[in-house]
């Protein structure tokens, strides 16, 4: 090689404002995946957990003079923070090209205009990157005719002052790719990536601490002492979910044989007790997912899965996965109202989501349900629905943990929900209004209610009580099928205490009690007074409420007006 034409890049990853224990895998495919003949020498900065100061970040740059900044951001969540650093970092180095990878490059149009990335690279990096490097080295990277990289797939560069879209790349050799740790361990701590059991984040995170012994003693003798380990099977989806944004198209399955490599190495180098297969549709591609099960069944490590479709869980494949070892599924079932299943456009019943749940619970198998409230068409019906059809899948085996986590729907670009938002008026037209509402998303929890776009005919803070309202009732659903004496002899956490004391009230009193107290609480007296007020003499107009068909079709009725600015680069708008 020629030292004296390599390329040396510098990649960061972008944080979002939360903490995050994500696997960097997505940088580690694009480093692996770099076109050996350019000569690429590159470093890697994860800001995710590093927590650098501008200051330090240009000092690190200064240090390696790269000819590339790359930036590396899954969510949009990121923007307000990309935006100050990039400005920030052209400011220093306004001749090293700065390149944008990841999901924000749904909102490339706004990035294009509003930051100073010079080139977003849209869907898989590999090969469009490589191909950008070689372009940028032909013309010794100088960024006054654009017009020379148009050729090149997956682009988003401005153009005579706008947006330019290349259109879409096809995927690379390099997307079904594990985790390198070889590699990835000269830039991090790669051992941080595989906690002890007991500590890992998603874990402690999510199961109450006196439900954590039972979820425990699911695994196989000796594994809770050992560490997780993270693992693609598959990427991509078979869904369309309206709220839901992704640059890959459809779903693709790793080969399971390279996968079990990869779990061998990780069993013979790490101490693994536990395989948690990050990827959304674990066991949609049935004949790979089984040859994978039965080499975990053989192996006798634990594993949990990310993400699975109910439409694929039934008795024997629950059956198999139990004796496989798995412990845990995360099962998006959203809602338990078929009504706003066909919102979200989920593909799936409430009898199917009924079914997954009670099967996980029935084998052994820890689900947390995950519900999404808030969508439009959410009524006080809808939720009423879903409490009572989760109430018939109360587990019961008082030792298993149950657990429910409730988000609200949170208009993601790139999304038919975004879409929706913007014609309903929700979010502005303009570039700036877009611009203001993805600024505010840095740092913003999705069950944070007073970030929430009201999406219902209800004042806002009138729906702030709904996820304590699920929480309870379906607490007091599960006091009411075991009985009190015995529910809290068996269950230590304060929640089946308090939600003891609401099911005194009766049924209609404790709803109203409990949402005033969360107004109050949320808003304060004059918030509460206000909504009131609103509530009284300035209802809202009936609309959201009628909305009871996919988000996707209502869009396709009324399209959103182009945008000059946004002319070539809309179609990322509709996702893949």
């Amino acid at each position: 090689m020629n030292e004296t034409r390599a390329v040396k890049i510098v990649i960061f990853t972008v944080p979002g404002g939360f903490t995050s224990e994500s696997v960097p895998i997505g940088v580690s495919r694009v480093i692996e995946g770099l076109d050996p003949s350019l000569g690429c020498d590159t470093t890697f900065i994860n800001l995710e957990t590093e927590f650098l100061g501008f200051d330090e970040i240009k000092n690190r740059i200064d240090a390696v003079k790269p000819r590339i900044i790359g930036f590396s951001a899954v969510l949009t969540h990121s923007y307000a923070y990309l935006k100050k650093l990039s400005i920030f970092l052209k400011k220093y180095f306004p001749d090293i090209a700065q390149v944008l990878g990841g999901q924000m490059s749904a909102i490339a149009s706004i990035v294009a205009q509003r930051t100073k990335i010079d080139f977003c690279v849209t869907g898989e990096s590999e090969p469009t990157f490589s191909e950008l490097i070689a372009k940028l080295k032909e013309t010794d990277f100088k960024l006054t005719d654009m017009r020379v990289f148009a050729g090149i797939k997956g682009l988003v560069f401005l153009s005579d002052g706008i947006p330019y879209f290349t259109g879409y790349a096809e995927g690379g050799k390099n997307e079904l790719l594990q985790m390198n740790y070889e590699l990835m361990s000269k830039f991090i701590d790669v051992e941080a990536l595989f906690p002890k059991i007991t500590e890992y984040r998603n874990i402690t995170a999510s199961v109450n601490k006196y439900e954590l012994p039972g979820f425990f003693g699911l695994f196989f003798p000796g594994n809770v002492e050992k560490r997780k380990a993270d693992i693609a099977a598959s990427k991509g989806c078979v869904g369309k979910c309206t709220f839901c944004h992704r640059f890959i198209r459809g779903y693709k399955s790793f080969d399971p044989q390279s996968v079990i490599e990869h779990i061998e190495y990780l069993l013979k180098n790490r101490d693994i007790g536990l395989i948690n297969f990050y990827g959304e549709n674990f066991g949609s591609d049935k004949k790979a997912a089984g040859i994978i099960v039965d080499y975990l069944k053989n192996r006798r490590v634990n594993w949990s899965l990310g993400g699975a479709r109910v439409d694929i869980i039934d008795e024997d494949v629950i059956k198999k996965w139990k004796d496989a070892g798995c412990v845990s599924i995360s099962l998006g079932i959203e809602s338990c109202s078929q009504k706003m299943l066909d919102v979200m456009e989920k593909r799936t019943t409430v009898e199917k989501n009924l079914n997954a749940i009670n099967l996980c619970f029935r084998h052994g198998i820890l689900t947390t349900m995950l519900l999404l409230i808030g969508m439009p068409g959410e009524t006080e019906e809808t939720i009423a629905e879903t409490i009572g059809n989760l109430a018939k899948v109360i587990p019961d085996d008082t030792n298993m943990p149950y657990e429910i986590c409730i988000n609200y729907f949170q208009a993601v670009p790139g999304t038919p929900g975004y879409e929706y938002a913007r014609s309903a008026g929700l979010i502005g037209s303009s570039l700036d209004d877009e611009e203001r509402y993805i600024e505010g998303l840095y740092g913003v929890d999705a069950n944070n209610i007073k970030h929430y776009l009201n999406f219902t005919d209800y004042q806002k803070e009138e729906t702030a009580y709904w996820k304590h309202y699920i929480f309870l009732e379906l607490i007091v659903a599960y006091i009411k099928k075991h009985g009190l004496i015995r529910t809290l002899r068996r269950k230590k956490a304060n929640r089946y205490k308090y939600a003891a004391i609401y099911m005194l009230l009766p049924a209609r009193v404790r709803k109203f009690i409990l949402k005033y107290t969360i107004m109050l609480s949320t808003f304060g007296l004059s918030g509460t007074l206000a909504t009131i007020y609103r509530k009284l003499f300035k209802p809202r107009k009936e609309f959201f409420s009628k909305v009871s068909e996919s988000l996707r079709q209502i869009n396709k009725r009324s399209p959103m007006p182009v945008r000059p600015d946004d002319v070539y680069t809309h179609i990322l708008r509709l996702g893949r």
